[in-house]
């Protein structure tokens, strides 16, 4: 990638502008001709840099619950296993993670009767009992984004996203249309010029009240961020851990803002430990090998005076893919 390249990528992660044309307006933004970056957008999906570009939209707000379940699996059983729980309604990510907690997934389902549902049919279908769901108690941090301009992204031409707040969000009451709009943008945008045409025509909509709807909803955090979503291992950030730390009671929130604020933390949550774990502040961390994500382990913990700490790295992953709301699942 030239430094064009590297500006635009970081900056498409940052976020689009909610514009009938978002390539033209976020190459006016850096200065660049809308047709070369509409170009070198496509070579970059086209090589596999980009995952997808669209919104990213906020579970809590359409009226889903999410968890991060552990499980302690049999060693010779975790492909088997992995396979299994991937074909779960509502996994989005499913990694192995050397630890005797060996499987970790996100789970998303439209009730927390739904979510127990699914776990205990999980128990009963595989024989074992150790999957235990760890919903978020506090969120201190949700920006996904990866600086790769060699200046930090300070020439991207686009502020960083807004954490996501503490307090979740209240469920947004969606009309039949505007849920309609929500599984038509969901799987991601097509790299032209008016991206919302499609959508806007299915609707039979103006373009133009799909961007105020879009507006709307980043305005209000039905969509957290409406940009790329990366595939950072091909960008050279290899290594993925997961940071634990053990904080007491009445420090955990503070301590969870202070390891939030390290730029190479991407997702940051206080969650309730499972059985025979005794951490219960969650931090991603990625970086380009797993010695450098050590050393930044050390000097959030060291900032955040926790001494009691660990790092689960990534072993395999078994599924990276985006949430689908409002589908055939969520009768089940």
């Amino acid at each position: 990638m030239d430094n064009a390249d590297k500006t635009i990528l970081t900056a498409i992660q940052r976020g689009l502008p909610a514009a009938a044309r978002p390539f033209d307006d976020l190459a006016a933004r850096l200065g660049l001709g809308p047709e070369d970056v509409l170009a070198r957008i496509v070579r970059l999906v086209e090589r596999g840099l980009i995952r997808r570009i669209g919104p990213v939209f906020d579970s809590a707000s359409l009226g889903y619950v999410s968890t991060l379940v552990a499980g302690r699996v049999p060693p010779a059983r975790l492909r088997e296993v992995a396979e299994r729980v991937g074909r779960l309604p509502g996994v989005t990510h499913n990694y192995e993670r050397r630890h005797a907690y060996n499987l970790w997934f996100t789970l998303t389902s439209p009730s927390r009767e739904a979510e127990a549902e699914a776990l205990e049919r999980l128990r009963r279908e595989t024989g074992i009992p150790h999957f235990f769901s760890l919903p978020t108690a506090a969120v201190y941090k949700i920006c996904v984004q990866f600086d790769i301009c060699e200046n930090g992204g300070a020439d991207a031409g686009a502020p960083a996203p807004p954490q996501r707040p503490a307090a979740p969000a209240a469920a947004a009451a969606l009309t039949d249309e505007q849920k309609e709009l929500v599984r038509l943008i969901q799987d991601g945008l097509a790299v032209e010029r008016e991206p919302f045409a499609a959508a806007a025509a299915r609707l039979g909509w103006p373009v133009e009240r799909v961007v105020e709807q879009l507006r709307e909803w980043l305005a209000c955090g039905v969509i957290r961020r409406f940009g790329a979503v990366v595939r950072h291992r091909e960008l050279g950030l290899k290594a993925n851990g997961m940071a634990v730390f053990r904080a007491a009671g009445a420090d955990a929130d503070e301590a969870g803002r202070r390891l939030a604020s390290h730029r190479e933390v991407t997702h940051c949550y206080r969650r309730p430990p499972p059985e025979g774990f005794p951490y219960n502040l969650f931090a991603m961390v990625h970086g380009r090998s797993e010695d450098e994500v050590r050393g930044t382990v050390a000097r959030m913990a060291a900032d955040a005076h926790l001494a009691d700490y660990d790092v689960l790295f990534s072993a395999a992953e078994f599924k990276k893919t985006s949430m689908r709301y409002f589908t055939e699942f969520e009768a089940r």
